[in-house]
């Protein structure tokens, strides 16, 4: 009998073993298959290793030329932007509660801002020869609800796959190219989610798209910045200039 127990015993030690060793190796092979999907969607662009985590490589504001106007969106962070684009005009709320703020820009009381190639609005010829967009919404939620502007933490796949997922969705009946790319960036000591893809546009044509999401407290800002990737020269120098202007308010 004892040595019917001890037989046992062994049997079940060295089954335990056999399933440890297959999990760890399942482990292991799911980590990899993480880390390259993460590699892949651009998530270690940008960054510099910090112990076991990674840091955000941060850059400076830019100090925009006098021809930019600052705009004050809803009383909680200010951005500025060249004088290639306009404030949308057509019986807009927002524009009618424009107030000027002298040296300092205008303030928008509005949640809700888009800006557009300039002339759109009054239909100028050459409006229509490009594209481009600059949308922006502002969220106020509860006191702790998203993380304070000086922080960030590590993105799990399932997050990366959330903001992928809710880039085609916003390019509503436009597809999507390939796989959106997410990862952290940081302006200044604000950290912030850059979401970067390609997406189909109107006539054949394809729109570079970057998606931003600024966390801060009680506060979502969330920046869309679009192009006509067929005039990339006339665009993007500015177009990634103008996040680099972003700055909160304080919060009260």
């Amino acid at each position: 009998m004892k040595k019917y127990n001890v037989g046992v015993a062994v049997v079940i030690c060295c089954i335990l073993i056999l399933i440890r060793s297959s999990y760890n190796k399942d482990s292991i092979k799911e980590a990899k298959k993480e880390i390259l999907e993460k590699y892949k969607a651009g998530y270690f662009d940008n960054v510099a290793a910090k112990g076991d985590k990674i840091e955000p490589i941060g850059t400076k504001s830019y100090v925009h030329p006098k021809d930019w106007t600052k705009y004050v969106i809803a009383d909680v962070f200010s951005i500025s932007v060249p004088p290639t684009v306009e404030l949308r005009r057509e019986n807009d709320p927002y524009t009618q509660k424009l107030k000027d703020v002298s040296r300092h820009g205008y303030t928008i009381d509005r949640n809700n801002v888009v800006f557009q190639q300039k002339g759109l609005s009054v239909n100028a010829p050459e409006a229509y020869q490009t594209y481009c967009r600059i949308i922006i919404d502002v969220e106020k939620g509860n006191s702790g609800e998203y993380p304070k502007s000086s922080e960030y933490e590590d993105l799990t796949l399932e997050d990366i796959r959330t903001f992928q997922e809710l880039a085609k969705q916003s390019s509503y009946e436009y597809k999507v190219i390939g796989q959106p790319e997410v990862r952290w960036i940081k302006i200044e000591n604000t950290y912030g989610i850059e979401v970067e893809y390609v997406r189909n546009g109107a006539n054949d044509s394809r729109t570079h798209v970057s998606s931003y999401y600024f966390f801060n407290d009680h506060l979502l800002a969330t920046i869309i910045l679009s192009y006509r990737q067929e005039d990339t020269e006339k665009w993007e120098t500015d177009f990634s200039n103008i996040i680099k202007t972003f700055e909160w308010n304080k919060v009260e």
